[in-house]
């Protein structure tokens, strides 16, 4: 890049050092938040033939000029081998801001694996200094990896342990970032959830509402305004939600404005994406709609992953509210496109991290952590990731260990299968066939005991074991819970909508799984052949 003259820059410092000259504006520049000059002044320093603390300041502030501006992958960029080099004594905090930086960066760019490495080493880093606050703001980070891959439960499991280091710290900058980030956590949950279960997404509203409101009494006189307004953001966002819009309009108003003028570039194109929320709510879907195609031309690849998501989800509600309908099954597919691609690249990182974890495992406190995230992973392997049920993993590895503890006594087993499964996808679309899987398997938790094993094996079917239960109850709770999907009303999720189960039935003895799959399936293909929606125990005969 060009690289400006010093005199380019208003009061400019006497010095004969080219690499002080520049070093000089930009702090300037970050003193009056004037991110494209800062970052041009850094940048210039960097080039200036520095001494090496030199270009180590300099680095440091091009990567803060970055993150404010939302340029991640320029952050990464320099920042990776630059925060290998902070190890040596006297640059901790840079190194744990960076890391900090680093990790919220790599998840919004959807690069899970380097996000999960920096976030541990986070931990670590925490871990040693022994200091509650530190504690907070890492595992706040773990969360918000968690929470950018599309899994908020794990998510704000952590940020409550956060919460709890943070409230020992008292009133302040640590408890305020973290109450801020458990809102942030909750609306990425209620995005999630909200077009299928929204009680449940509504109870993640209060519960951002309650976080953010409490946030934005906490930050300290002269706290760095950046933060404030991320937590306005979270405000704004929550109230547009309820629609309270009379008091959400002034709050976004002025974040709104000061991100546009300090060029806070991802925290803009989020707040427009709220905005056009508003928008719509108003009646004003074509402005939305047209607002929202500006944000995504402005932005381009740079857009953080989490705000995509947003983006193409109020998009589909505005073209949907115009009657534009195959621009918003458009917005659609383009929203269930990034879910998969998501989920993709959380596997990979599930993958690498576990992998390192293995490798790295040779120093003590390092492998305690690994071994703390192991868990997390564990239980995240086994569970299925649209209805939150154990999956095919899960119920392997729990069922012999069940059969084994209950022999002698009885047990049965069940298989449930959604009927005409195929066409509800076909004549309602496939995110209605999402909603309907994680409805039936709220209605399956709903309709067990605690002590039942429930696992989603396969597309729309689903397993149950029902440990010390005679055939005859099983028989009876099996057509209870088949009556209660049936009698769901399944109209709020599409017009015409209704829904089926057919069950397949078996007891034990036997106690041996593959001979228990094998006759529920046997007895599940005859009750879809007696004309489903109905349960057959299975018959030798």
């Amino acid at each position: 890049m060009l690289i400006p003259k010093p005199d380019t820059f208003a009061a400019a410092p006497v010095s004969t050092d080219p690499a002080e000259c520049w070093l000089a504006q930009a702090r300037r520049a970050q003193a009056v938040v004037d991110l494209p000059a800062g970052l041009a002044a850094a940048l210039a320093a960097a080039q200036s033939r520095p001494n090496p603390h030199q270009a180590i300041e300099a680095g440091l502030l091009a990567c803060h000029f970055h993150y404010r501006l939302g340029q991640f992958d320029p952050l990464i960029a320099l920042g990776e081998p630059l925060q290998a080099g902070l190890q040596q004594d006297g640059w901790q905090a840079e190194r744990r801001e960076l890391i900090q930086a680093l990790t919220l960066a790599a998840a919004d760019t959807g690069r899970f694996d380097l996000a999960m490495t920096w976030a541990a080493e986070a931990c670590n880093l925490a871990e040693a200094a022994s200091d509650a606050g530190q504690q907070a703001l890492a595992l706040g980070l773990m969360a918000a990896c968690f929470e950018r891959m599309g899994d908020p439960w794990q998510a704000e499991r952590l940020m409550r342990v956060a919460l709890a280091h943070a409230e020992r710290c008292g009133a302040g900058q640590p408890l305020a970032l973290t109450l801020n980030d458990l809102a942030t956590v909750a609306l990425g949950g209620y995005h999630l959830l909200r077009d299928l279960t929204p009680d449940e997404a509504a109870a993640l509203l209060g519960r951002a509402e309650d976080c953010a409101r409490r946030a934005q009494t906490l930050w300290p006189q002269g706290t760095d305004p950046f933060f404030a307004l991320q937590t306005a953001g979270n405000l704004a966002e929550v109230l547009v939600h309820r629609g309270a819009l009379a008091e959400a309009g002034p709050v976004l108003a002025e974040a709104l404005a000061l991100a546009l003028k300090h060029r806070h570039g991802a925290l803009v194109w989020r707040l427009q994406c709220i905005r056009a929320e508003s928008l719509i709510r108003c009646d004003r879907a074509a402005e939305a709609r047209d607002l929202l195609h500006q944000v995504d031309a402005d932005a381009g690849a740079a857009l953080p992953m989490s705000t995509r998501f947003r983006l193409h989800q109020t998009l589909y509600r505005a073209c949907r509210s115009l009657g534009q309908v195959d621009k918003a099954l458009a917005q659609l597919e383009r929203y269930e496109q990034l879910q998969r691609e998501r989920g993709a690249r959380q596997l990979r990182a599930q993958s690498v991290q576990l992998v390192t974890r293995v490798e790295a495992d040779h120093e003590r406190q390092a492998a305690r952590i690994a071994r703390a995230h192991a868990a997390l992973m564990t239980v995240h392997a086994g569970q299925d990731a649209l209805t939150g049920l154990g999956n095919r993993r899960h119920l392997d590895s729990h069922l012999p260990r069940l059969l084994a503890a209950t022999r002698a006594r009885p047990l049965a087993l069940a298989m449930v299968d959604i009927d005409s499964f195929k066409l509800i996808n076909d004549r309602h679309g496939h995110l209605c066939g999402d909603r309907v899987l994680v409805a039936v398997a709220q209605l399956l938790r709903e309709n067990t005991r605690s002590a039942d094993l429930l696992a989603r094996i396969g597309g729309e079917e689903f397993i149950i074991v029902l440990p010390d239960m005679p055939p005859e109850r099983a028989l009876e709770a099996c057509e209870r819970l088949r009556e209660r999907i049936c009698n769901h009303p399944w109209s709020p999720l599409a017009e015409g909508l209704d829904v089926t189960v057919s069950i397949g039935l078996t007891s034990a003895p036997p106690y041996e799984a593959t001979v228990l799959y094998d006759r529920a399936d046997r007895a599940l293909y005859h009750a879809k052949q007696g004309g489903r929606n109905r349960v057959q125990a299975f018959s030798p005969v």
